[in-house]
């Protein structure tokens, strides 16, 4: 903040007396609130778009998003952090410029400038009102950029969900087998006996690798779907048979037979299954005989399918059999022709009449009571073994007497028969179109979804909404400025009063500087810059191809505005003329400017007083007037050329600066002069040549009263 003896820089709303020139600097001043509505736009989409991703993606499948909610947010939040550093930037050269205009010192300038740096938030704290509000800004955007991204790829999380929903699938199945597909008279073909092998050995059954075709995810769906299968009856007739009587001995008390039945009106496949079903204390067994009837038909089948894995739960369909049509075939009726091809019950008779079927009769050994068979495979696998559990649930009687039984096969056969069926019509289809069939599943399982932490996305909106408050913060006043700043050094420089920017003219914008004097060379060696067409105290251009005075300031033009006059006696002062080399070309005789710096000619001497045109350095010594200083600034706006010399603020305190008035130039170009005074009694030194002193004022006419003998004599 400024001193309280500190007048504002800004232009005054009166009217300037000064002339106006033809030459009138270039301001931008819509840039300014167009990068900042810019800026605030991306700020704001950034978050809107972020907010949108998580809402959009709460509960939705991972596998339906191509590019993840994480990788999204992460943009989303990286453009924020970026275009936030952007905003603070600038609001930080809105300060700068706005202090600087409002009067400052050059001690808070700089620690506006370096408050934005974490290194200097403390010194930044301690200077003033506005270097603190650029650190605390600083601070607070710091903060934002590191937390936005981790709070945000944390306010999503993808989690196994339990779930139950409906998924369109399809599927080649053919609703009834054609004659011969299992083969011609009784002999099977490749493909029959590819489905009995599959039927036996439990082969799996794998679907299509089309979408579709497969259930996704981590789960099963189950649907039901029309297939060949076959419709069927049972009758069940029950009898006893005393397992102690001796004459009950090669009584058979378990069979399996799968046969064609023509007796009837229409062939039949008949499944005859008897077997001990149940034993008494006293030994007396019940023997159960299932007659089960069996005609082709088109069934509905309970499918499962997991990944491209095909399962059916075919003691569900043998016990819950939803029948959609019967149907017949020729090709099962009797026939003597050896290549007649195979009807449906024929092929599934063909195929497992052969591999069920078993006998097995009462046998006594030694007052134990057994077994015999021809065809052990199937009443071993169906014999109670119950009898041998240490928890078993038969009376003891009957384990140490006539431990003897066998379950049910009938349901098992019929599964049998139906998964035949199923695999035939399920190769016979093929991907056929005219097999395709399209059915509605259930899925059922878990599936990796994401999930929105809305708690924490609140929390990271208002992390991102202080962020923008505290970069905004640092633009208020920037309607202020009447163009568009930044800290270019072309602008400081410029604002500073640094010579060779001088020569722009009015030019404030670093674009429009870099327009009219972008072409100079400059190289800096340490302690000076140097640049072509440099003019010392002497007056005199240290580059070659120099134009005369008068021919400088014929091509200058108007300098009504601020330009310099020229010096009497050759010597000439910097001038410019807009859009052309501060080095006029005029006289050179085709030499083009000098650039002569540390690797050739040198254009400074320093601490060499015998030379004419040095400029010794003597350090000024610091002002102890502090913020106490009353010494009111030199307006900016004091016209050359007007009538009433400008006087500089008179200097109360002893060890000041004693400066004589600037009269108007003799030649009324606007520009002034300064009234010679007395030499100096240092000689020669900061003394302008003989040839261009005319007119100029000499450095020796600034002297320092009172001061001490030790402190050095500044010269300027």
């Amino acid at each position: 903040m400024a001193d309280s003896s500190s007048r504002s820089l800004l232009q005054p709303r009166a009217e300037s007396p000064r002339k106006k020139s033809a030459w009138i600097g270039k301001k931008s001043a819509y840039k300014t609130p167009l990068l900042i509505f810019f800026l605030l736009t991306l700020l704001a989409a950034s978050i809107v778009i972020s907010v949108i991703i998580l809402l959009k993606s709460h509960k939705d499948r991972v596998k339906s998003w191509r590019v993840q909610p994480s990788v999204l947010l992460s943009i989303m939040t990286g453009l924020y952090a970026l275009v936030l550093s952007g905003l603070f930037a600038f609001g930080v050269v809105v300060t700068w410029w706005r202090s600087i205009a409002n009067g400052t010192t050059l001690n808070r300038l700089q620690n506006i400038y370096a408050g934005a740096i974490p290194t200097n938030f403390v010194p930044a704290f301690r200077v003033g009102r506005e270097a603190r509000r650029v650190a605390l800004a600083a601070l607070v955007v710091l903060i934002v950029d590191l937390a936005v991204g981790p709070l945000m790829q944390r306010s999503t999380k993808p989690r196994n969900l339990s779930i139950t929903s409906r998924v369109p699938m399809d599927i080649h199945l053919a609703r009834e087998i054609p004659d011969g597909y299992f083969g011609r008279g009784d002999r099977l073909s490749s493909r029959g006996i590819n489905k009995v092998q599959g039927t036996i050995l439990a082969n799996g059954i794998a679907t299509s690798e089309e979408d579709g075709y497969f259930c996704a995810g981590n789960g099963t769906c189950e649907g039901l779907v029309q297939a060949a299968g076959i419709n069927f009856g049972c009758a069940l007739v029950n009898e006893t048979i005393d397992m102690l009587d001796p004459n009950s001995e090669n009584a058979t008390i378990f069979s399996l037979s799968l046969a064609m039945d023509y007796s009837r009106e229409l062939p039949m496949l008949i499944l005859n299954s008897q077997y001990l079903s149940d034993i008494s204390e006293n030994c007396t067994g019940t023997l159960t005989t299932d007659t089960c009837g069996i005609i082709p038909a088109t069934v509905w089948y309970p499918i499962e399918i997991s990944n491209r894995s095909l399962t059916l739960d075919y003691l569900s369909l043998v016990r819950n059999l939803s029948i959609v049509s019967n149907y017949t075939s020729a090709a099962d009726a009797r026939t003597d022709d050896p290549d007649a091809p195979m009807g449906p019950l024929k092929g599934i008779a063909e195929g497992l009449g052969l591999i069920f079927i078993g006998d097995a009769s009462l046998d006594r050994n030694n007052n134990s009571i057994g077994y015999l068979s021809y065809y052990s495979q199937w009443p071993r696998l169906y014999q109670d073994t119950s009898f041998n559990f240490e928890d078993s649930p038969w009376p003891q009687s009957v384990i140490d007497n006539c431990p003897l039984r066998f379950n049910s096969p009938t349901d098992d056969i019929l599964a049998a028969i139906f998964d035949y069926t199923f695999r035939a019509a399920l190769g016979e289809a093929g991907r056929e179109e005219q097999y395709k069939q399209s059915f509605s599943a259930v899925f059922r399982g878990t599936e990796l979804r994401h999930f929105t932490d809305f708690k924490l996305l609140a929390i990271t909106v208002g992390v991102m909404i202080l962020g923008t408050a505290a970069a905004l913060s640092l633009l208020w006043g920037c309607w202020q400025l009447d163009r568009f700043v930044t800290l270019s050094p072309l602008e400081t420089g410029k604002a500073f009063g640094a010579p060779i920017l001088m020569i722009a003219g009015p030019e404030q914008e670093a674009d429009s500087i870099v327009k009219e004097i972008g072409h100079e060379r400059v190289a800096h060696d340490g302690d000076e810059l140097v640049w072509n067409g440099t003019v010392y105290a002497t007056g005199r251009f240290e580059s070659s191809g120099m134009s005369s005075t008068r021919s400088r300031m014929a091509l200058s033009g108007d300098t009504d505005d601020g330009s310099f006059g020229t010096a009497e006696g050759g010597g000439s002062f910097r001038s410019h003329r807009r859009g052309m080399s501060s080095v006029s070309s005029i006289g050179s005789a085709g030499r083009s400017p000098s650039f002569e710096h540390s690797l050739g000619v040198s254009t400074k001497r320093w601490q060499d007083g015998d030379e004419e045109g040095d400029i010794a350095y003597r350090p000024r010594p610091r002002s102890k007037s502090g913020s106490e200083d009353r010494i009111p600034m030199l307006p900016i706006t004091s016209p050359p050329g007007s009538s009433g010399y400008p006087q500089l603020p008179p200097i109360p305190r002893s060890g000041s600066l004693r400066v004589e008035p600037l009269l108007p130039s003799p030649r009324g170009g606007g520009g002034y002069r300064a009234e010679p005074l007395s030499p100096s009694p240092r000689g020669r030194r900061g003394s302008a040549s003989a040839q261009g002193a005319a007119g100029k004022r000499p450095l020796s006419a600034i002297e320092e009263h009172n001061s001490s003998p030790e402190e050095p004599v500044p010269y300027f």
